[in-house]
């Protein structure tokens, strides 16, 4: 299976309404440790960039409780388990700040740390990795975050991208400070001019709209080095929700929360969380997919956390091919297998699972199957279409 079918397929499978934000502008088509797979903080892309995926999460605010979301002690449980029930995973996660909510008191600050990361530990991904909000880190110049998460900025590669993670918020003044802009400069300078690089940011690194705090007071600075480069793309959060901006050739890429949403910038009279809407199958938080796309341009998914729907699972057949011949399940999870013939009649038949189905070109079959025990299991075509019938075979991979 192709890395784009594992990609259309986990969106498929999370049961959401995910929606791809496709622009002309340049930059966008469409944690702390190393992560596996991932070269070590110090090393230096050489290779293209290859095709992967990943998931950014922000603005989490683990230990908020209040009507701009009732349920904000199950949200990111939930988009742990709606994660965990997809077969395909993300390459990594990134969480771009506000893990944890404010607190005056330095006690509850760390245990807040550490039931959020209890919580996203439960993720079933190769690699998390972790950047502080003002939430997390302004209080006390981001000492419980680096107890809990490590260092507030640093840089990995991963499949011919480097990435950059920056703290603009341990600094109450909202700065990134003349010794991060030397480090962000340095590490800059030792890449090929032409490699794509991605930059994490909690707050927007340009002036969105200071007056409620949505900007960076020395990012203008740190915009002056990105711009050196010519293939530079930002992500950031802060403001709970979708925006996109240019500077120059560098998209900026803002993500909702998942814990409520703030107004349009400048749209009304104070930064107030926006009321609760009973009826709204989203409540306007969310998360978002990004992959490479192209030479340097990203294609963004956003994901919406409401109402979850069983998997499902589409499955061509032509001769002599099935599409994906390898399907990828989790115990336990019940799953719609939907069989659609293309050009033939033809049937499904995976005897140890008790799935068996004709498939006739326009009639869609679907198939409910709930896997009770991890393994591969062979299915095949059971209807005759031809002299290679015998050769249209598939398997069934049920992840423990």
């Amino acid at each position: 299976m192709s890395n784009e079918q594992s990609r259309r397929d986990f969106f498929r499978l999370m049961g959401l309404g995910g929606v791809v934000f496709a622009s002309g502008l340049a930059g966008c088509v469409g944690a702390g440790g190393a992560a596996a797979g991932a070269a070590s903080p110090g090393s230096r892309v050489k290779s293209p960039r290859e095709d992967f995926f990943f998931l950014q999460l922000s603005d989490t605010h683990w230990g908020f409780k209040g009507p701009p979301n009732p349920e904000a002690d199950v949200t990111l449980k939930k988009t742990v388990a709606t994660i965990n029930a997809v077969a395909r995973k993300p390459d990594f996660i990134v969480f771009t700040g506000d893990l944890t909510h404010t607190t005056d008191d330095p006690v509850v600050r760390r245990a807040r740390m550490t039931e959020f990361k209890q919580i996203v530990s439960q993720l079933d991904v190769k690699a998390l990795r972790f950047m502080p909000g003002e939430h997390d880190a302004s209080l006390d110049g981001g000492a419980a975050y680096r107890e809990h998460f490590g260092e507030t900025h640093y840089a990995f590669d991963y499949k011919g991208v480097h990435f950059v993670a920056l703290d603009n918020v341990s600094d109450p003044k909202a700065a990134l400070g003349e010794a991060q802009l030397a480090w962000l400069e340095k590490d800059l300078e030792q890449l090929p001019r032409d490699v794509p690089i991605v930059v994490f940011a909690h707050r927007p690194l340009f002036d969105l709209y200071p007056a409620w705090d949505w900007s960076t007071s020395d990012g203008a600075k740190a915009i002056a080095i990105l711009s050196e480069y010519p293939n530079v793309t930002v992500f950031y959060g802060h403001i709970h929700q979708e925006h996109h901006q240019m500077t120059g050739h560098i998209a900026h890429h803002s993500a909702r929360s998942l814990i409520f949403p703030l107004p349009a910038p400048g749209s009304a009279p104070k930064r107030t969380p926006l009321p609760w809407d009973p009826a709204s199958p989203t409540h306007g938080i969310g998360f978002r997919s990004v992959q490479p796309d192209g030479d340097v341009g990203y294609k963004l998914t956003e994901l919406s956390v409401g109402q979850q729907a069983e998997p499902v699972v589409r499955v061509t057949a032509k001769k002599f091919e099935f599409t994906p011949s390898t399907i990828h399940l989790r115990r336990g999870v019940p799953t719609v297998l939907e069989l659609v013939a293309l050009d033939h009649a033809h049937g499904f038949n995976a005897p140890a699972l008790s799935l068996r189905s004709d498939i006739t070109p326009g009639q869609p079959v679907r198939l409910r199957v709930v896997p009770e025990k991890a393994g591969t299991f062979p299915f095949h075509c059971d209807v005759f279409c031809g002299d290679g019938h015998e050769e249209m075979t598939g398997t069934i991979v049920v992840d423990g």
